[in-house]
């Protein structure tokens, strides 16, 4: 009897916690909207820091980020297409190519490289602006941190998954081309038509809405752990761990459900 009445505690432990998490992130994603929607937030100062969180976020790790997908495009362009001359299907290998890497791998791989590089010092960052009082100084000196603080971080995150993914997708086709035809250009031709067939308007709006939630993913979810952090410095390990482990299983999540929207 005890031991039911120890899973029922623990089951019931368990949903509470993942209730108010996820009513923490609902009420911040409000509070994020709403500051959004107000005119007096897009100021000179909300705008500087937004072009310095892009600068942190994608421009400084650009370099890494173009080795980082040519290796691994180069690598899944040559087994495409090995595979699909194999198999008699060398004639749909370009398609393949774009769906599978461009659409699916690409924006998930970027959205997961920023969240290592730039979620993880943002839960430190804001998890230790929490322990040490400096969320609650900046309120008592009237400066707001969602505007200031929050904000900025949020919407370069979101632009800086859409800068990369396109600028990605764009060095994979590039790629995609050289391996199928070489320097010859004769190919343009077939190789645009695929293009255009493939990237439609509704696929080209939904993997700017999928980059979108990658980038509110790796941004406001860490953002929200370090809210939540006790204010105890040894705490601070424990909510980045906590925070990156929650952008992991969104960025899995919002994978599954695109791929779901679109094949099944």
């Amino acid at each position: 009897m005890s031991t039911i009445v120890n899973m029922v505690e623990h089951l019931g432990g368990k949903a509470v916690g993942w209730w108010t998490t996820s009513y923490g992130i609902l009420s911040f994603l409000v509070d994020v909207l709403s500051t959004v929607s107000r005119p007096a937030t897009w100021n000179r100062a909300t705008l500087d820091t937004i072009v310095k969180q892009i600068y942190f976020t994608a421009v400084q790790i650009l370099h890494v980020y173009v080795i980082y997908v040519l290796a691994i495009s180069w690598v899944i362009i040559t087994i495409t297409l090995s595979t699909a001359r194999n198999v008699g299907l060398f004639d749909t290998a370009t398609e393949m190519i774009i769906r599978v890497l461009v659409l699916e791998l690409l924006p998930f791989i970027t959205a997961l490289l920023i969240a290592l590089r730039s979620g993880s010092a943002i839960n430190t960052e804001v998890a230790l602006m929490k322990v040490n009082n400096e969320l609650d100084a900046l309120s008592h000196c009237r400066v707001e941190p969602m505007q200031f603080e929050f904000l900025p971080r949020i919407v370069g995150g979101i632009a800086s998954v859409l800068s990369l993914t396109i600028l990605g997708g764009l060095l994979i086709l590039v790629l995609a081309y050289l391996a199928i035809y070489g320097f010859d250009t004769l190919g343009l031709a077939p190789f645009t038509i695929t293009i255009a067939s493939v990237f439609s308007l509704p696929l080209l709006l939904g993997l700017a809405v999928k980059c979108v939630f990658f980038g509110l993913a790796v941004t406001t979810l860490p953002i929200v752990a370090g809210l939540e952090t006790p204010k105890k410095t040894f705490m601070v390990p424990v909510s980045v761990l906590r925070g990156m482990m929650r952008v992991f299983l969104a960025l899995v999540l919002i994978e599954v459900l695109s791929l779901a929207l679109k094949y099944i």
